[in-house]
């Protein structure tokens, strides 16, 4: 009895797991979408929340795992995430942040491509995505040039 429930649980926590990176991944794009369109405190306020709910989402997908030499395959972000996410709109980046936590855990991004494009585009990488070595690497390169993307909104707010 007692493996059956936890069979039965395994599938739950894996739907909570994924709606709770979801959850995260909407309202990063969105709070950041808004404060793109913002300015004074209020931009930087919905900014630090921003930042804040991507290291939680950063924490869930354990990236630290991932990141080696990410850095040198993506460089520094040409663009701000406010600006991505002017760009791409919340909902395509929110869609590939929770694709790219979804391939570190193995699963595949060929149905986000031309996101993954747009995004490596958008931020500058020294590496086309198609030049990675696998899905995990360009998930993992999503989530740290994204993060790097934040780190240069802040820094454009707290600026100007």
């Amino acid at each position: 009895m007692s493996s059956d429930v936890e069979t039965n649980s395994q599938p739950a926590a894996a739907e909570l797991y994924l709606e709770d990176i979801k959850g995260i991944a909407d309202e990063v794009a969105r709070l950041l979408f808004i404060a793109g369109s913002t300015r004074g405190s209020a931009a930087a306020q919905l900014s630090v929340y921003a930042s804040l709910l991507y290291d939680e989402l950063i924490a869930k997908v354990n990236l630290r795992d991932h990141v080696d030499g990410i850095i040198n395959l993506t460089g520094e972000p040409l663009s701000s995430a406010a600006d991505v996410v002017d760009c791409m709109g919340y909902r395509a980046v929110a869609s590939l942040l929770v694709a790219a936590s979804k391939a570190l855990e193995g699963e595949s991004l060929e149905a986000y491509r031309r996101d993954l494009e747009l995004f490596a585009d958008c931020m500058g990488w020294l590496v086309s995505p198609q030049k990675m070595l696998s899905d995990e690497q360009r998930g993992a390169a999503v989530l740290v040039s994204f993060a790097a993307a934040i780190n240069k909104w802040l820094e454009e707010l707290a600026s100007s």
